[in-house]
């Protein structure tokens, strides 16, 4: 239903600046303006002009703006009406919609307020029942949750039902439900607030309130399963956390919500079979904005443990966890190719089928050929005919979604140079392949990977712990511009190479092989 254009009207005559301020956001007054840090770009230095007498903000920098329920939207990642609804609420207004009955608007409004009001008071309780509970807080202590932890997310005891409560806030951060968790042996193990007027669990991310501004900040988001997955990665040192309340996907309304705040997401699920699934419903429901490159979702691998919780307590360094997070192609991919039974031709035929559609739906041509490749080198090492067969059914029978379906024969040596290509990437992106690698670059004979391989080994020779690819970056920048064209790809590659034993060895096939040389 539509916010009606007198409830408009009273909050563009708002003045930008109070709404602001109310915020807690920092203003600096210039003349009769205001300036303030834009949530339109990184911005260091204030340059977002605020102006009450114009009703808008503008940003001298990056040229965005807007009103104020523009940066709303923006900066907190909310929805045209969730951005009218905060404003209204921080300001004492009450919003009115069209062909809305006010008497029915009234009644909804008191109904949510009451509830509210409740929730607040059961927490209440919570907190003071858990100050008293020896049992309670020893529980606590055990799941090395630390104190200041502990008040953070608000954790209560029940006792009534001896259970570890934890609030549930809505995005604004209103507590609108909880979960409780049992510490004797009291079934089941979780209980958790039924569907409501303020609690509709498929529209709820656990910690999602307290993890916007580092989801901003950091640009990705974390998904895990638990509440205490949450719990544990934040005193980790990963604020940018959220759970998905055992539901069995986001809902539509999750994802586009969360991906206002960054179309970054990483999942770090149980490393069991629910944990895969929970993947799996997860993927299916972002596939189609992935595809299209609207999202860049990366999956997580635990190794070990059974969750990230327990990962943490046995001291697996979780910040390796996440920055090795794999592209969720290369998963799904994985999972396909690494469970294949090259005797049941009915399963190679099925797995044959849902990587052309999967594959074929992808819109860059770039990132087709990578994932071509990625088959061919799984499949080639079973060294099989029938695995030889399902890459050319593949690769000559899908129709790709590109300008011209027409196959053409690589130029000359554009084996050679794709081969090179990578294992320059690997040398530069994974530190612990260089050893390995490092041989083979005497070979290299495509003058652009030679000229890189130059600048490399000149970067090693002035830095003990290893070059980075922002020094080689550097290097692109002030030389000629052909080469930060050419070069520039590699050094920060916009798609990820699989660096498993198999790549190198296909790699330093190709370096060795004098077919190679003259293709």
């Amino acid at each position: 239903m539509a916010i009606s254009d007198e409830s408009l009207e009273a909050i563009k005559e708002l003045k930008i600046s109070s709404v602001l301020e109310n915020q807690g956001i920092r203003l600096k007054r210039v003349g009769r303006e205001f300036v303030t840090q834009c949530c339109w770009h990184s911005d260091t230095n204030p340059s977002l002009t605020i102006s009450d007498d114009k009703g808008f903000l503008f940003c001298h920098v990056c040229r965005e703006g807007g009103d104020v329920i523009k940066f709303f939207m923006k900066k907190y990642g909310l929805s045209f009406r969730d951005a009218c609804e905060k404003i209204a609420g921080q300001n004492n207004l009450y919003l009115n919609f069209k062909e809305e009955d006010p008497e029915k608007a009234a009644e909804r409004k008191k109904l949510i307020a009451n509830a509210l009001s409740q929730t607040t008071r059961q927490q209440s309780l919570y907190r003071s029942s858990l100050k008293g509970s020896a049992v309670a807080i020893d529980f606590i202590k055990n799941r090395k949750i630390l104190p200041e932890t502990s008040r953070l997310f608000g954790l209560g005891f029940d006792r009534n039902q001896n259970r570890i409560t934890i609030p549930i806030q809505n995005r604004h951060g209103d507590i609108v439900g909880f979960t409780a968790r049992s510490i004797g042996e009291e079934k089941p193990k979780y209980k958790n607030t039924a569907n409501n007027e303020i609690f509709t669990k498929s529209d709820l991310v656990f910690n999602e309130f307290n993890a916007t501004e580092s989801i901003r900040e950091l640009d990705y988001c974390i998904f895990v399963e638990g509440h205490f997955d949450v719990i544990s990665m934040r005193q980790a040192g990963f604020a940018n956390c959220v759970a998905i309340q055992g539901t069995a996907s986001p809902s539509d309304q999750v994802i586009e919500r969360l991906s206002r705040k960054s179309n970054k997401f990483i999942l770090c699920m149980d490393a069991d079979a629910g944990g895969v699934k929970a993947v799996g419903l997860f993927l299916q429901s972002i596939q189609k904005k992935a595809l299209r490159g609207d999202l860049d979702v990366k999956i997580a691998v635990l190794q070990g443990c059974k969750d990230p919780d327990e990962a943490i307590k046995l001291g697996l360094d979780m910040h390796n966890v996440i920055s090795n997070a794999s592209p969720w192609i290369d998963w799904i991919l994985d999972q396909w190719l690494g469970s294949l039974d090259f005797s049941d031709q009915s399963k190679l035929q099925d797995v044959e089928k849902k990587i052309k559609a999967l594959i074929s739906q992808i819109s860059s041509a770039a990132l087709r050929t990578h994932y071509f490749d990625k088959c061919a080198i799984a499949l080639a090492q079973n060294r099989q005919n029938v695995a030889a067969q399902i890459l050319k059914n593949f690769l000559s029978g899908t129709k790709l979604q590109s300008k011209s379906s027409v196959w053409h024969k690589p130029e000359k040596g554009w084996t050679r140079q794709e081969a090179e290509k990578k294992l320059l990437r690997l040398y530069i992106h994974h530190n612990d392949l260089r050893q390995l690698l490092r041989p083979m670059m005497e070979f290299l004979i495509v003058p652009d990977m030679i000229w890189l391989w130059n600048r490399i080994l000149e970067l090693e020779s002035h830095y003990t712990i290893g070059f980075t690819k922002e020094s080689l970056m550097a290097i692109l920048a002030v030389a000629e511009p052909i080469y930060m064209q050419k070069l520039r790809p590699i050094t920060v590659p916009t798609i990820s190479i699989s660096s498993s034993l198999s790549v190198v060895m296909h790699i330093e096939d190709v370096m060795f092989s004098q077919s190679a040389l003259n293709a």
